[in-house]
């Protein structure tokens, strides 16, 4: 996911004033993770036991185990996982954070997955077979994102450069939103990541939501860190190597059937 440019712009003007700010210290301070929930199978919660579970959960679980620390989750939407960052209120980000060279500013990067964006609808749109379907149509993405100015950049080349009506985007707050437009009618189809859109179309079977074709982009998904916390950088770096060697993040990424995915 990507973040909109007045969310960027105000993460910027923080930049000076929250580098400094404290990291978490070694021995048995928790690390600071960080989340938005509504991003399955990356996080989310158990709608029966609000626990939460996903890639991302296990992955910061397991980082915490082998650095001999606890975890401590700050759940946000996805336009506060930024400034909960920059502000020190958490020591990283690992919430299907996406690589993009504009963040490059703000953050330093560990990769762990490979991503890209996908396009998909519901089975009520039997008459969208291919992504030009969509020209003219409304698309659904989630607000704080930029997945509405990827939609509209493909728009601008495939629909508007050929003639044909461009895409309108909509924002919704929420997955769960996102989903209910699809069904109601209200959007003919959405734009997300393919490791979410994998999970939709699992969870209904394969019935009811479609992939409508390959990704439009692709990009890594990553743990990010404020410039210059070395110590928090170091830390998941060296957790991160040893679950690789230990075969554990495999193990972590056949559980939500992201294997194909790993960096």
């Amino acid at each position: 996911m990507t973040i909109v440019p007045a969310i960027m712009i105000a993460c910027i003007l923080l930049i000076h004033y929250y580098k400094n700010a404290p990291t978490a210290a070694t021995g048995q301070n928790p690390i600071v993770v960080a989340i938005n929930t509504g991003n399955p199978p990356m996080e989310f919660r158990d709608p029966e036991t609000t626990r939460l579970q996903g890639f991302d959960i296990d992955l910061a679980a397991a980082v915490g185990r082998v650095s001999a620390r606890p975890v401590r989750w700050v759940d946000s939407t996805f336009e506060q996982l930024i400034p909960t960052l920059m502000s020190g209120r958490a020591n990283m980000i690992i919430s299907g954070f996406y690589d993009i060279p504009s963040r490059h500013v703000l953050f330093d990067f560990i990769p762990y997955l490979t991503t890209g964006s996908q396009f998909y609808t519901s089975a009520e749109h039997d008459d969208i077979h291919t992504l030009t379907d969509l020209c003219g149509r409304t698309v659904t993405t989630i607000q704080g994102t930029s997945f509405a100015e990827q939609a509209a950049r493909w728009s601008a080349a495939n629909c508007e450069a050929h003639g044909k009506p461009a895409i309108k985007v909509m924002w919704d707050s929420d997955l769960g939103q996102q989903l209910s437009n699809l069904r109601e009618g209200r959007s003919s189809a959405a734009l997300h990541g393919q490791e979410v859109v994998a999970f939709i179309i699992g969870l209904r079977g394969g019935g009811h939501f479609r992939p409508i074709a390959d990704p439009i982009s692709h990009t890594t998904i990553v743990a990010a860190f404020r410039k210059g916390d070395v110590r928090n950088e170091a830390l998941f770096s060296e957790a991160l190597a040893r679950l690789r060697q230990s075969n554990e993040f495999m193990n972590i990424a056949d559980k939500w059937n992201l294997s194909s995915s790993i960096k």
